[in-house]
């Protein structure tokens, strides 16, 4: 097939060590098999020991040597540690091989990355000529203008976002979509990249999982990979909070976007075929060769170190699950994180630690003058804390974020490209700080903490009340908050986004962990609950819809 031919050299798995040994590849310079920086696995440790994390497999490669390093357990009720052959949804990665999947369609001349939705889809009606006019390239490196999420997915399953949403509601929403002019400058979408799946499929002349495991993950040699499960045993059940997530399984005509299960092995695998000292498949380069303004390739996320170093890489999401994908051409190295967890921020940046090498550096001491909450805007205090000999940053409403420093009172969260200066008086305490962030500079005087994000302690409280909130509630015409309760846990989703667990703190008052946002519901006069207010960077109210 063109673009894209099987591996000449085979994988062997060492079983003693878990190691995938790539035969050949650098047989005259012996190179030391990788480790785990002990910063990153002391951070991976504690991520487990917190609850924060159930199952992490990490994957290193390094110029045809591979390591593997487990943490935790698998969950549900499998103790072991999770090994090399573990699956895990690996959510966003997917964009990487849904854009190589495209590229051999483009190598074989069934597509091109010039051409027109409107030339794509000759049948389909625009309401918008500038929809009509996107061209399949913008699709891959996200400029294409289109939202993050298109406005009819409406979810069947609250736990399982994507489900139903098939190729009629995609075309559907094309033939509505109104806009006058779109904005080219770089924006993710998860809408754009599951369109170019399903066109890359087209040109196929098969479905998305079938395209996928004939022209990309087969020539590749990842048998385990794909939209469908390979061994459903060795799947390590979602994770998020303290609390069990099912599997995503229903991406359907967005699956391009996030639909993928895998291994470390299997993505070791695909490390090596970009890595490898013979010459990568040209399809495998072409994508990474497509750099624009903005830090992306096609497919591909792009970070340039101080040293001259290229990083390409990308994380993913899911309801449970977070993943971590890098490669560095310049020293042959890569790295692959997946877990069962929904710290995306964490397991991103320390991906990006142990691939750049730089290690956060852990002296409390070192750390002291900066936590505290700083006002940004009206609307937006920052809060800044330790937690595990480690500065974090969290934002009204927002998820928390790790930070590493970058120079005097200087620090960086690289993979959201924010940048944090602080301004430190005589006495060692930081007064103000300078946010940075996408060529914007946010001045932030400090504040009381009190006006910072708060403390919240999850209390008991008996599986059958949880029935009491479970139900559909208004927030606005076109946002629902959906409330469940699953074995004994509360569940909350907003329209087009993912269910999350939230925890009670107080009668009728639960609180997310994976954000800084809370729900509080009210009762009638009758003592049902008939509304909740989220408060979330200030506070709408829902009624419960009937």
């Amino acid at each position: 097939m063109p673009g894209m031919h099987r591996a000449k050299r085979t994988p062997v798995l060492l079983p003693v060590a878990a190691l995938l040994a790539f035969a050949g590849a650098y047989a005259e310079d012996p190179v030391p098999i990788p480790e785990v920086l002990p910063e990153v696995s002391a951070s991976l440790e504690r991520a487990v020991e917190r609850g924060d994390a159930r199952a992490i497999a990490v994957g290193l490669y390094a110029r045809g040597k591979t390591a593997f390093k487990g943490f935790g357990r698998v969950g549900g009720d499998d103790a072991r540690r999770p090994d090399a052959d573990t699956l895990f949804e690996i959510g966003s990665i997917t964009k990487v091989f849904t854009t190589l999947l495209a590229q051999t369609q483009v190598d074989a001349d069934r597509l091109a990355w010039d051409r027109t939705l409107a030339d794509s889809l000759s049948e389909q009606e625009f309401a918008s000529l500038s929809v009509a006019e996107i061209r399949i390239g913008e699709l891959a490196n996200h400029t294409s203008g289109l939202p993050r999420l298109p406005d009819n997915l409406r979810a069947e399953n609250p736990m399982d976002p994507y489900r139903g949403y098939g190729r009629r509601n995609l075309m559907s929403f094309l033939e509505s979509f109104e806009v006058r002019s779109l904005d080219k400058t770089y924006a993710y979408s998860n809408l754009g990249t599951g369109l170019l799946g399903e066109l890359a499929a087209d040109a196929a002349g098969l479905g998305y999982a079938d395209a996928i495991r004939r022209d990309v993950l087969e020539p590749l040699g990842m048998h385990d990979s794909g939209v469908e499960l390979a061994d459903p045993a060795r799947l390590a059940p979602g994770f998020s909070a303290g609390a069990d997530m099912p599997r995503w399984s229903g991406f359907d005509a967005l699956a391009g976007a996030g639909a993928l299960v895998s291994s470390v092995n299997d993505l070791l695998r695909f490390v090596d075929r970009n890595l490898a000292a013979d010459a990568p498949d040209p399809a495998l380069t072409a994508i990474r060769d497509r750099i624009r303004p903005g830090d992306t390739a096609f497919g591909w996320h792009v970070q340039d170190g101080e040293d001259g170093a290229r990083i390409y890489w990308h994380n993913g999401g899911t309801g449970g699950y977070a993943s971590f994908l890098a490669i560095r051409p310049d020293n042959a190295t890569g790295v692959v994180i997946l877990s069962t967890s929904t710290e995306y921020n964490a397991i991103t940046e320390l991906g990006i630690a142990q691939i750049t090498g730089k290690a956060a550096n852990r002296d409390v001491a070192d750390i002291r003058a900066y936590p505290g909450a700083y006002r940004i805007t009206e609307n937006m205090v920052l809060t800044v804390f330790i937690e595990d000999d480690r500065l974090f940053g969290q934002a009204t409403g927002q998820t928390p974020f790790p930070l590493t420093r970058d120079g005097e009172h200087a620090f960086v969260f690289a993979a959201a490209g924010i940048r944090i200066v602080f301004d430190v008086d005589t006495s060692g305490t930081a007064r103000r700080l300078t946010l940075n962030q996408g060529g914007q500079s946010l001045p932030g005087e400090r504040v009381s903490d009190e006006e910072g994000i708060r403390t919240r302690t999850a209390i008991a409280l008996a599986p059958e009340r949880l029935d009491d909130y479970a139900g559909d509630y208004r927030l606005t015409a076109d946002l629902t908050i959906t409330v469940l309760a699953r074995d004994g846990q509360l569940y909350a989703r907003l329209t087009g986004q993912s269910a999350f667990p939230v925890f009670p703190y107080e009668a009728d008052r639960f609180f997310f962990k994976v954000v800084d946002a809370e729900l509080h519901f009210e009762r009638g006069v009758d003592g049902t609950v008939n509304a909740v207010v989220l408060k979330q960077a200030g506070e709408q109210r829902a009624p419960r819809i009937e």
